[in-house]
């Protein structure tokens, strides 16, 4: 626990900019990562003065304090027994240890084992800038998310995919329950339906102004009850790109059938089951039916 007696060091909360203006160090980015080292060695406990001084191979105790307290209180913490990191450090250090601001990764085009919906033609894969994206021959754009440099460094692009996929529907939940996928803050999600382009799904953080779109089939994807029904169809997100579901890749898939409050229903078969699902303005499915063999 941080101690009753901390300096007035710990009593400051700098604004963003004099907090990461504390990183500029490279001793102090030592600190961080010694810490984390020190974490993952022992688990959540904290590193002595002494102990860390020596980690990062700073003989002068005064110059290491100084360092030491320009990381406070934003990105270290005191606790009696010494020192550890802060959520927002954590957060720096992972942010570092995956290259986040410092590396990029380059991969691709390849082809990849899959069909565009639209053309028929391969699905190709690039990584460029961060981010994963899929198109075909034709440029049907099939799909597209970022991906940490660290995640895509030693994988194949073919995994690389698999792992943005995993991202983008992880993020797709959390926005929908309202939670910014990148700040936590609210976000609101809504399906848009104006213009002559399908509906698509957007959701927008009026904090960080991380954004989220796609089609409002993505939607479909994350709910457990459409899940069950691709899955004994042999359907997978685990298995199957998400450009290969049928309600996805298929433009007349989804029919807006209100458009005050937005509705949009998807009815999808396969093999001798079909499936209706409704979908309402803020992208949540909110009515799932199934006839034919399979039926619950």
């Amino acid at each position: 626990m941080p101690t009753s007696d901390e300096d007035e060091t710990d009593d400051r909360r700098a604004d963003p900019a004099d907090a990461f203006a504390a990183l500029s160090d490279p001793l102090r980015v030592d600190v961080l990562r010694e810490l984390s080292a020190h974490r993952r060695a022992t688990g959540d406990a904290a590193a002595g003065f002494a102990d860390l001084r020596k980690r990062v191979g700073v003989r002068d105790s005064g110059r290491f304090r100084y360092h030491l307290n320009e990381l406070r209180p934003n990105f270290v913490e005191k606790t009696d027994d010494g020192y550890r990191l802060t959520h927002a450090g954590l957060q720096v250090v992972a942010a570092i240890l995956a290259g986040t601001y410092t590396d990029d990764v380059s991969k691709g085009p390849v082809e990849l084992d899959s069909d565009c919906p639209f053309c028929g033609r391969s699905a190709v894969a690039v990584c460029e800038g961060g981010a994963c994206l899929v198109t075909c021959g034709d440029d049907h754009p099939l799909f597209q998310w970022s991906v940490p440099p660290n995640a895509a460094a030693d994988a194949s692009l073919p995994e690389v995919v698999d792992l943005a996929e995993l991202l983008a529907f992880q993020a797709i939940e959390q926005a929908l329950t309202g939670a910014c996928p990148q700040c936590y803050d609210p976000i609101e999600t809504a399906v848009v339906t104006d213009g002559p382009e399908r509906p698509v799904f957007r959701g927008v953080c009026d904090t960080c102004g991380a954004r989220l779109l796609g089609p409002v089939s993505f939607c479909l994807l994350v709910d457990p009850a459409i899940a069950a029904f691709c899955r004994r169809h042999g359907l997978t997100l685990r298995d199957d790109h998400v450009w290969e579901f049928p309600f996805v890749g298929d433009d007349s898939s989804g029919t807006v059938v209100d458009d005050d409050p937005v509705r949009v229903e998807f009815d999808v078969t396969l093999g001798d089951e079909t499936l209706q699902a409704t979908v309402d303005g803020r992208g949540e499915v909110v009515a799932v039916e199934t006839s034919g063999n399979a039926s619950r």
